[in-house]
């Protein structure tokens, strides 16, 4: 599938940016893994903290106040923020936990927002609920999050 989104991007001339938090930048890698990703591939962001998802990407302290880091409030603003900062004309923002720790009772590791968008189009959040290892969390995340990029290529 990362093939097809990496002709697909290449084809139409289209670019593509990245914000990652916990997949670390996994999903960076696996499009820079494939010959000629630069010619559509931007970047991206590995926004750990709350203060870079804030001074980055532009998520507000409310949002990360009220609705936590992990949430779909902030996956929307990281991607919008993405979006602003690259110009890019697609982009893909992750935000959850991976584990083993770092879980609670109302965000369980292995809670995963990924948004996904289209320069000038609203964001589509989806919220995911993997399970296995951090590993696994991680490559699960860059599997969905894949798969919502390639829907919204086509």
């Amino acid at each position: 599938m990362i093939k097809t989104i990496h002709q697909k991007l290449i084809q139409k001339g289209k670019t593509l940016a990245l914000a990652e938090s916990c997949t670390g930048g996994s999903l960076s890698a696996a499009f820079t893994a494939i010959p000629d990703a630069s010619k559509y591939f931007l970047g991206s962001f590995v926004t750990y903290s709350n203060g870079l998802k804030s001074s980055v990407l532009g998520v507000s302290s409310s949002t990360l106040y009220e609705n936590g880091a992990i949430s779909r409030e902030t996956a929307n603003e990281m991607l919008l923020g993405l979006m602003k900062k690259t110009e890019a004309d697609f982009g893909v923002a992750i935000t959850g936990v991976a584990g083993p720790s770092g879980g609670t009772k109302e965000t369980p590791v292995g809670t995963v927002y990924i948004a996904v968008g289209a320069h000038g189009k609203k964001p589509h959040v989806t919220e995911n609920h993997f399970e296995g290892s951090r590993q696994e969390i991680m490559e699960k995340t860059c599997q969905k999050a894949i798969e919502e990029l390639l829907s919204i290529i086509d």
